[in-house]
């Protein structure tokens, strides 16, 4: 199992080394001077050299480079050029909003979706395998602007029952932030995105859960479970489901990855303050020392669920470390 775990995490680091590359690369690669907004045109030749020398602009490529490296490793992310704050912080506050939203519609559409998995396999061919389905479908395939922007016509600007977009109405003090998740206020404010969520990423929980569930329904620790007499229900839930949910394990790292790139554009829709909506920002206000720390974060923390997921893979199914040995 020691063996099994180092492996992973070697892996895992030179997965993040090769994303924090691929970061140094892509930002210097892209037109325009990032540095345009703190070192203006105007100053003399000597200013701006003093300046730049300031940013550590002025050494070579690769000293460059392993300042980053080390700057990524302590968290010295620098500060934003639009508001002159240290990034670190900035991208703590965001990310606690992105992580209260992510949370609220990926376990709502994990936990609908493994249920409707387990209902679907055992009325296999019904109406609700079909309806549900059909439904599911559907909002897999369609754009995460499009049910964000259908459920504001409807539920918003229709109906009036939730908010258009932020997370708590403006000019209200929130205080606290267990005052502001606690807050009628706040919840009203996340129930559309939220929803946006579960619509868009139930389907691949409750697919998978649904042939999993198929596959384990004719195993022979099943019909052993029948024939000892036991109720249906407890058959279903107790032992088919517990032996499916392995299944949905293994894809709940995948569905957190297509989350965090889907998160850009469901922040941005509703205007929640997350870490998509900060990207997009910085990204349009050339602000890179945001942008940059932002998607590393980003990859960081798809690449650190994938290990943890490994991990508990290898827990629930012994097989797959003693496999790898």
């Amino acid at each position: 199992m020691t063996a099994y775990v180092v492996r992973r995490f070697f892996a895992a680091a030179l997965t993040l080394i090769g994303v924090a590359v691929i970061l140094f690369v892509l930002f210097r690669m892209m037109p325009g001077d990032p540095t345009a907004q703190v070192i203006s045109p105007a100053l003399d030749e000597a200013a701006q050299a003093r300046m730049k020398q300031a940013f550590g602009l002025d050494l070579p490529m690769w000293q460059q480079f392993l300042i980053y490296l080390k700057n990524l490793a302590t968290f010295e992310w620098g500060r934003s050029f639009t508001s002159g704050q240290p990034v670190a912080p900035l991208l703590g506050f965001w990310m606690v909003n992105t992580l209260m939203l992510m949370s609220a519609g990926l376990v709502l559409a994990i936990s609908i979706g493994i249920v409707l998995g387990i209902l679907m396999a055992s009325r296999r061919g019904g109406a609700l395998d079909l309806g549900a389905t059909v439904v599911g479908l559907i909002c897999q395939a369609a754009p995460p602007f499009v049910i964000g922007i259908l459920l504001l016509i409807g539920l918003s600007y229709k109906l009036e029952w939730f908010p258009s977009g932020g997370m708590f109405t403006p000019g209200t003090d929130p205080g606290s932030t267990w005052a502001l998740i606690t807050s009628l206020d706040f919840l009203r404010h996340l129930a559309l995105p939220t929803l946006t969520i579960t619509a868009l990423y139930i389907v691949t929980p409750m697919l998978v859960m649904r042939d999993s569930m198929l596959e384990v329904l004719g195993s022979d620790y099943v019909e052993f479970a029948r024939a000892k007499g036991l109720s249906p229900t407890r058959v279903l839930f107790r032992h088919a489901a517990r032996n499916a949910l392995l299944a949905v394990v293994t894809v709940s790292s995948l569905i957190l990855g297509f989350a965090i790139g889907g998160q850009i554009v469901i922040e941005t829709v509703f205007s929640w303050p997350g870490m998509g909506k900060a990207m997009v920002d910085a990204a349009l206000q050339h602000d890179y020392p945001v942008a940059q720390a932002a998607f590393f974060l980003m990859a960081a923390i798809v690449i650190g669920m994938n290990f943890l997921t490994d991990l508990s893979y290898s827990l629930l199914d012994p097989r797959i470390r003693l496999g790898s040995a």
